[in-house]
């Protein structure tokens, strides 16, 4: 865009439909002084009228070069805030019903938005956002495993602005967590050709570890249950959550099947039965007897006729087989705080400083790797 040779009356169209009018003559002031004209420029942008002025053609050039990414892109939203392209990521109605995030993952990326992009980006137009500002957002993870769920964030946040039409380039994901004076993890050595879910061997407890945590759990409170508890996840390879919303219409006794359809999961102190991880339904199977002797089935249909009891009572109206003590939903921090630390100490799954390899997880590497 250039003045030269043009008359001061004319337009100049530029293209995506941007047009642009030179200083008009301003009438001598007093003294003999001109006031000095503008430059002014109109185009539609998300279907409204814009225009921009500018005493110097270069200004107005600079601001156009803008104007003319935003139309060439069909970004109308990069005029707005990171604040906003974050909230655009967070909103369940930018996703289709039938694919929106479940309510854990929606709280945990809510919470690295806030915690690590929102402190960068937030004031910062979305136009105006660099890779030096993706590059920041990653490196405010403390550690390389927070970094990779934060880039992971910024990855899906980038995505959904391009998509949006907040933002142009992909190149704001293409960042990695930087350790600089931070210390690094240790490298993960693996086996050529080994699978990503392959288990090591000593990660999944042998069957007599399983029954020395089952008799640890007998001594409790509700010795018998929390055994069976343990019996049951480790030889039908139920998930925590889903063991703790397990009802009695999922049991089929019979034929020793279990319906799996749902889950409990824990927001922001808050309990919820959403679908299994996935929103995956599945069947699955358990032993007659474990290879530690314990009589699974038996205990498991002497439990069903308990808490169908139970149900008739109004003590366990939504038919549990493993209640909290108050017949409610189990909290996870409640059971390991109450139930399971002190059995991990009686069956030497932990030593004196706490530690040990295992886990209330573990027990589900014993069914996938049996089964």
């Amino acid at each position: 865009m250039t003045g030269t040779g043009v008359p001061r009356h004319s337009v100049i169209e530029l293209e995506f439909g941007i047009l642009v009018y030179p200083p008009r003559p301003e009438p001598e002031r007093a003294g003999g002084n001109r006031r000095r004209g503008r430059w002014r420029a109109v185009w539609y942008e998300d279907g409204e009228r814009q225009q921009c002025q500018s005493v110097r053609e270069e200004k107005l050039a600079a601001e156009l070069e803008r104007v003319k990414v935003r139309l060439e892109a069909d970004a109308p939203n990069m005029r707005r805030s990171g604040a906003d392209l974050i909230a655009h990521y967070l909103d369940p109605d930018r996703l289709p019903v039938d694919e929106r995030w479940s309510r854990k993952h929606a709280h945990t990326q809510r919470r690295l938005c806030e915690r690590f992009a929102a402190p960068v980006i937030g004031a910062v137009p979305c136009q105006d956002i660099k890779t030096w500002h993706a590059q920041q957002i990653v490196n405010a993870a403390p550690t390389a495993g927070e970094g990779d769920r934060v880039h992971g964030m910024l990855s899906a946040l980038v995505a959904a602005g391009i998509e949006g039409g907040y933002l142009t380039s992909p190149r704001l994901a293409m960042v990695h967590w930087q350790a600089g004076d931070r210390p690094l993890p240790a490298q993960r050595v693996t086996v050529a050709g080994e699978s990503a879910l392959w288990v090591d061997p000593g990660e999944v407890p042998s069957d007599g570890d399983i029954g020395k945590l089952g008799r640890a759990l007998a001594g409790g409170r509700h010795g018998e249950r929390d055994e069976l508890m343990a019996s049951t996840a480790a030889y039908s390879g139920l998930r925590w959550g889903e063991l703790t919303a397990l009802t009695i219409g999922q049991i089929d006794a019979a034929s020793r099947v279990i319906k799996v359809d749902r889950k409990v999961i824990e927001v922001a102190g808050h309990l919820y039965i959403e679908a299994p991880k996935g929103r995956k339904c599945r069947k699955t199977i358990y032993p007659r007897l474990t290879p530690d002797g314990y009589p699974l089935a038996e205990r498991l249909a002497v439990r069903i006729e308990q808490a169908r009891a139970e149900q008739a009572t109004g003590i366990n109206p939504l038919g549990l087989i493993f209640p909290s003590p108050k017949f409610k939903l189990w909290r996870s921090s409640n059971f390991n705080r109450n139930v399971l630390q002190p059995a991990y100490a009686a069956a030497c799954w932990r030593d004196g400083d706490g530690c040990g390899r295992w886990t209330w997880h573990s027990l589900r590497h014993v069914f996938c790797t049996t089964a």
